[in-house]
């Protein structure tokens, strides 16, 4: 059901790498699917800083962001919670007397953050500071921010990122750091490193409490999702969010929009079903709906555009960027999955294929910053699962795997592959075999 309480996602763990020289195809998987090898090698270097999160600032600084891990997380957790958290009857088991200073004390000595100049990395140091805030679990509540400052770039990130109780989106090339929770949205500056909240806390006169109330008389399983989905167009003059407060019907909701320019609040999409945010798929429009009704919706004309996504089994949009998009399919019992990665007319909806993509694939795969390139966690068996990166090209179709563009292989090959794009030309990777975490600086072998 899409009015269930949304779980802020748990702690990704992702080390680094460099992918260069995207001009040189490795491999190519088109329909025959035969693969153009290339006279272009790559090397991988090993490399030892953590990174979970990257952002990239106003004037192209990049700071690389280590949040703790599973293992620390779990560390942490014992130490605050030394008989458990939950005892044999279910009750909850309460903490150590000053669990909040320890806990901020241990994030403060696992927390780092790296600027990252051509190879070279280079620790920074971090600011804490609190926001107040507001959910409906705890009520308002104080949580605890990073500032990070590289030459005249500034950078806000939640404490334990990757498992902050609060939801956390950035556009920090353009200086935007936006909090949210299932009661309300607040853009941090990182000047003062204080928040101000952007969303109402009434509708129609009248109160979040009132209106939960109203409907919940009408339907006892209704929970009020006042604030889900949020996401800041590419320009960076809106935020966009989904909301059930205006609903009358179970399960529908509708979408509103924040000028960020002006503060003004406004709705965007009237309440129906598989109204889900998909995201912005250029500067103004905005894709709803991930079904056979999925659309684009203009924030500034409000206009609507039906996009003609094709009628195929177990579909799933995956992304849109740049006016491109990443949909998916596989047939019932197939283990394997084919990526459809394709163009977007705006203008009519029409979706043109420029490549495809079939194997035991991660169901992220992610656009470069331009939306030029995509990456996709990618297995060819599904008894070992995803083991490699597929880097596909849209500008030229080619498909790269990222082990078979290296001298050593196997340098890379391992479960769990993950990756961050820092630009069009570099990305993150991590790699895991067995209980050992590889981490590579990956470059071209004529760079060396």
């Amino acid at each position: 059901m899409i009015m269930t309480r949304k779980k802020w996602s748990g702690i990704i763990v992702i080390i680094t790498a460099l992918i260069l020289l995207w001009g040189a195809t490795t491999q190519a998987i088109q329909a025959a699917n035969e693969p153009i090898l290339s006279d272009n090698m790559l090397v991988a270097v090993p490399y030892e800083e953590n990174v979970s999160n990257v952002m990239v600032g106003e004037h192209g600084t990049v700071l690389l962001v280590d949040s703790i891990d599973d293992k620390e997380y779990t560390e942490m957790m014992s130490i605050l919670y030394p008989n458990g958290t939950v005892d044999a009857q279910g009750q909850d088991i309460p903490g150590i007397n000053n669990l909040a200073e320890v806990r901020e004390q241990f994030i403060a000595e696992h927390m780092r953050a790296y600027s990252l100049v051509g190879e070279k990395t280079t620790e920074v140091k971090l600011s804490p500071f609190n926001i107040s805030i507001t959910d409906e679990s705890n009520g308002e509540y104080s949580s605890l921010f990073y500032k990070a400052s590289v030459g005249n770039d500034s950078f806000v990130f939640p404490s334990e990122w990757g498992n902050q109780s609060c939801g956390f989106i950035s556009m920090s090339e353009k200086n935007i750091f936006i909090a949210y929770t299932d009661m309300g949205i607040w853009r941090i500056d990182s000047e003062t490193m204080s928040a101000e909240k952007l969303s109402s806390d009434e509708y129609s006169g009248k109160a979040q409490a009132e209106i939960s109330s109203e409907i919940t008389k009408l339907h006892p399983d209704w929970y009020l999702t006042w604030v889900d989905g949020v996401n800041i167009s590419p320009d960076g003059n809106y935020v966009v969010y989904r909301t059930n407060r205006d609903s009358i019907e179970l399960n529908e909701t509708s979408v509103w929009e924040i000028d960020l320019n002006t503060g003004e609040e406004s709705q965007l999409i009237n309440p129906a079903y598989n109204n889900d945010i998909v995201g912005f798929i250029n500067d103004s429009n905005v894709v709803v709906g991930a079904l056979s009704d999925t659309r684009m919706i203009d924030v500034n004309s409000k206009s609507a555009v039906n996009m003609d996504i094709p009628k195929l089994p177990n579909l799933r949009i995956s992304d849109v960027k740049n006016e491109n998009i990443v949909f998916s399919s596989y047939e019932e019992g197939s283990s394997n999955t084919t990526a459809f990665i394709s163009s977007v007319n705006v203008s009519t909806g029409k979706v043109s294929e420029i490549t495809r993509l079939s194997g035991y694939l991660d169901g992220e795969p992610r656009f470069s910053p331009s939306g030029s390139k995509v990456a996709v966690g990618y297995g060819e068996d599904p008894m070992v699962g995803v083991d490699d990166v597929m880097f596909v090209d849209l500008s030229t179709k080619s498909h790269d795997l990222l082990s078979n563009s290296l001298q050593n292989a196997r340098a890379v090959k391992g479960h769990n592959a993950r990756f961050l794009w820092i630009d069009d030309d570099a990305v993150l990777v991590d790699t895991q075999l067995g209980s050992e975490t590889s981490s590579f600086l990956i470059k071209s072998q004529e760079e060396q």
